[in-house]
């Protein structure tokens, strides 16, 4: 005889289950508060979502227009069977209306063929809708859950047949908390097997074609710690967990991870506005900026309840000043590129006169900054925007100087820079002219010759003034840190040597190398 599971008289279409009954532990351990955590320009203003009663409910997916939850309260044609451990009625599962605000209503067993002996857990559904994982309470431990599949039968509308445990479940520990990705290539579940990294873990593993689960992987320790993960949830770019672990407020947090091409990355917990010292679980989204949770924050008892949200992100901003490591001496014109965590550019520019950038960043999110410049190492940095109180952030990006090379007779050093039609030597400069004076230190017998050149805008005369003058000011310079001044003779050129003789076609860039400095030795 076939198995057979009749669900409500809906259209099956619904976003994948990750919930889990049987949460009748009150968690307040305080773990890690840091002043970091205080904020993090995610706030979430968070309500009552209309259907909590002095029981436990505890949200579970969508369902076409509906939402689904677990309680534990008598409703209906609800079956009333009794957890023998905590002398509480077990979960069943309930679907929900959902107005426009957000708000839950009128709550109605989902299917009352569903309703077993043991605890209810959540439900998923593939893509597809034609197959359906469901989890329940083990009948010989209810602390124990196991995952069932069962498919959609074609023939008989609102049918499911062949109700069937995963392979992934065994005996001895418990599997729970499902949920499928959008494609329906991964199943992320939690489960206290051993070998993980303590309590309970969170796996993914491969969904086959005829929805079995294979393959489970642990995934590691940017998700996991030594106590317990569960409620995986996925939406776009980012996973979101439950955990008693990381940096915590106490009892469950929620986190976020990013989803990316090198792995999972840049776990956060997403602040206090909707974390509290008692337990957060059941994170789902409905829209981008809304969604609902449960939690026991407002329980004198072990009790959850479900708590709709509405999320506005703080605009927050990063300004950086790139300096030289020693002197911090401010360097413009270096090139800054700005990446987040998916590897996109968020900014390409260069720092002004005085060494700054500003962009706007995303809470919560990671960027590696890429800092290059003539004369400089590049700068490889991270940046990540944890929280601030006035929601701004200042950086500085410390670059170290390379040595000057010795070349066909030539020291050779990045270019010197001048104010437009001025000839004082700027103090980013003044690190690059110091370079000249350790190699002329370190041989006392080297003389050079300082030759200025300018582009070819403006006059003859006058490029031929302003290039002596140039070529005065860095000798200038030079004799003022105690270079003997029989070492050094300096001469301007104007636009009589230029490396791109291209007129008034020439580009910034060509313009920027025929302006120059060169240090000839003798």
């Amino acid at each position: 005889m076939r198995t057979t599971v009749l669900l409500l008289a809906l259209i099956t279409f619904s976003l994948p289950a990750f919930s889990q009954g049987g949460q009748n532990k009150k968690h307040t351990n305080k773990v890690l508060t840091v002043s970091k955590m205080e904020t993090t320009g995610l706030n979430f203003i968070t309500n009552d979502a209309g259907i909590n009663t002095e029981l436990s409910e505890v949200g579970s997916t969508f369902f076409m227009d509906k939402y689904l939850v677990l309680s534990n309260k008598k409703r209906g044609f609800a079956k009333v069977t009794v957890d023998t451990n905590t002398n509480t009625p077990n979960n069943n599962l309930f679907c929900v209306n959902v107005d426009k605000y957000g708000n839950l209503s009128y709550p109605v067993v989902f299917s009352k063929l569903l309703d077993g002996e043991t605890n209810e857990g959540g439900v998923a559904f593939s893509p597809d809708q034609k197959t359906m994982y469901l989890t329940r309470a083990k009948a010989n431990n209810p602390n124990q859950y196991t995952i069932f599949k069962a498919t959609l039968d074609l023939e008989i509308k609102g049918y499911w047949k062949d109700v069937q445990e995963l392979s992934i479940n065994n005996d001895k520990y418990s599997v729970e908390t499902p949920f499928i990705t959008a494609d329906g290539t991964k199943m992320y579940f939690s489960s206290d097997k051993p070998g993980g990294f303590g309590g309970f873990d969170i796996y993914v593993a491969d969904v086959l074609a005829d929805g079995t689960i294979e393959n489970p992987i642990n995934l590691g320790p940017t998700v996991n710690s030594a106590k317990n993960e569960k409620y995986p949830y996925a939406s776009g770019r980012y996973m979101y967990f439950s955990s008693e672990g990381h940096e915590n407020y106490g009892g469950y947090d929620i986190f976020r991870t990013s989803l990316t091409e090198n792995g999972i990355t840049n776990r956060c917990n997403i602040g206090n506005t909707l974390n509290t010292p008692n337990d957060e679980v059941a994170f789902i989204l409905s829209s981008p900026t809304k969604g609902y949770i449960s939690s026991n924050k407002n329980s004198d008892k072990a009790d959850f309840n479900v708590y709709k949200f509405e999320l506005t992100r703080i605009a927050q901003n990063l300004n950086a000043t790139v300096v030289e490591t020693h002197s911090k001496i401010a360097l413009p014109n270096a090139k800054v590129v700005v990446k987040n965590e998916f590897g996109e550019v968020i900014k390409n520019t260069t720092s002004d006169e005085n060494g700054r950038i500003a962009l706007a960043v995303e809470p919560l999110t990671q960027y590696s900054i890429v800092t290059e410049k003539d004369g400089y190492d590049i700068n490889l940095s991270n940046f990540k925007a944890w929280s601030n109180t006035n929601n701004n952030y200042s950086e500085v990006i410390a670059m170290n100087q390379t040595k000057a090379e010795i070349i066909d007779n030539a020291i050779v050093i990045e270019n010197i820079y001048f104010d437009f039609n001025k000839a004082t030597v700027k103090k980013e400069s003044e690190l690059s002219l110091n370079k000249i004076i350790e190699v002329l230190n370190t041989k006392p017998e080297m003389k050079i010759a300082i030759n200025a050149h300018t582009d070819a805008k403006g006059s003859d005369a006058y490029n031929m003034n302003l290039s002596n003058k140039r070529a005065k000011a860095a000798y200038a310079y030079l004799i003022s840190k105690g270079i003997p001044a029989e070492r050094l003779e300096y001469k301007g050129f104007g636009e009589t040597q230029l490396k791109f003789n291209c007129g008034a076609k020439c580009t910034e860039e060509q313009d920027s190398k025929n302006r120059r400095i060169e240090f000839i030795i003798q």
